[in-house]
């Protein structure tokens, strides 16, 4: 802490310290995909808020956590990975959520992957964000060198001195899988926050609803579980969601979902030989609602072929996916 922020009080004066001021903000988290963004939120936490694969674009939302410190409350929110979306309607708006989420924030942590280092791509993002284009002032952006546990020293200092023109309030390489230095960045942030109000309870560490980590968890199982390009043409929609009536001796919740797919040979993949995938991935996703929630789950999954249904307005819509037409008149 610097000295300015530090409580100190005249000698003999006979008055209180002044107390420490209470500091508040949002943070962004962005990069190109795959650079371990959501790892580090659930590192930060202690918790898991956001879905993990080892696959690019797992993360397609918004996704807030919040971070509570005795003086300092930190509000984070994990974006999708920046890429060129193409003429996708769907990857417009992954990335146009991306951009919208480090407008209003207080700072900005843009993470790299450093077994690759900064790319154009990165510097052409980097540049974006910095400007305050967007209608959105300039924040301060501190780059995170992340995934250092997989690079050799000398690589990863060839890769920090390159870095070194450009406009970052700090540079901090750091492995959010081990922990590795993401407490030190924890408390570098506090200094780019103003003083402000606690925005959430002590015992809030996200603002998303339950049945939104339900379909999240169903989607992460078919991550892991499918092969190739195959996740990327999924989608999970809820339907039941729900406690069973009455409550004996454990309670039970229903959970339906539905796995939408684009075409008709997809729908057998994810099924499997006699349903054997579709079993593994509900059964994987049954285990670990449970452990969240901690109650009984019965899950239900069924497979619905919606052709191209990630060009299609009211399907996104109807998943919490704006378009980019409808993200223009939020902005």
């Amino acid at each position: 802490m610097s000295s300015k922020h530090s409580v100190t009080s005249p000698a003999n004066s006979g008055q209180p310290a002044d107390p420490v001021p209470f500091k508040s903000g949002f943070i962004a988290i962005a990069g190109q995909p795959n650079t371990g963004k959501s790892t580090f939120l659930n590192a930060v936490l202690g918790r898991k808020v956001a879905i993990v694969t080892p696959k690019a674009q797992t993360t397609r939302t918004r996704i807030l956590g919040v971070c509570h410190r005795p003086h300092c409350q930190m509000v984070f929110l994990d974006t999708p990975g920046i890429h060129r979306p193409g003429s996708s309607l769907f990857n417009q708006a992954m990335v146009r959520t991306a951009y919208e989420a480090c407008q209003d924030v207080d700072a900005i942590l843009y993470f790299v992957d450093a077994s690759r280092g900064v790319q154009e791509a990165d510097r052409a993002i980097l540049a974006r964000l910095a400007s305050g284009e967007d209608s959105a002032p300039k924040r301060p952006l501190v780059l995170v060198m992340n995934k250092v546990d997989r690079v050799d020293e000398v690589k990863l200092f060839a890769h920090l001195q390159a870095v070194q023109d450009l406009s970052c309030a700090e540079v901090v390489p750091l492995s959010a899988l081990t922990g590795y230095n993401v407490e030190h960045l924890l408390t570098l942030l506090p200094a780019h926050l103003a003083e402000g109000p606690r925005f959430f309870p002590d015992d809030q560490w996200t603002d998303q609803p339950e049945q939104f980590f339900a379909a999240e968890v169903i989607r992460e199982k078919l991550f892991m579980h499918l092969q190739k390009e195959l996740p990327y043409s999924l989608a999970v929609k809820l339907g039941k969601f729900q406690q069973r009536l009455p409550v004996l001796e454990k309670e039970i919740w229903d959970v339906d979902a539905t796995i939408l797919v684009e075409r008709e040979s997809q729908k057998g993949i994810v099924i499997g030989q006699k349903g054997s995938m579709l079993k593994l991935i509900g059964s994987a996703a049954r285990s670990e609602l449970e452990r969240i929630f901690g109650v009984q789950i019965f899950l239900k999954l069924w497979v619905k072929v919606r052709k191209d249904w990630g060009e299609d307005r009211a399907v996104l819509r109807d998943l919490g996916y704006p378009t980019p037409e409808e993200q223009e008149g939020m902005s």
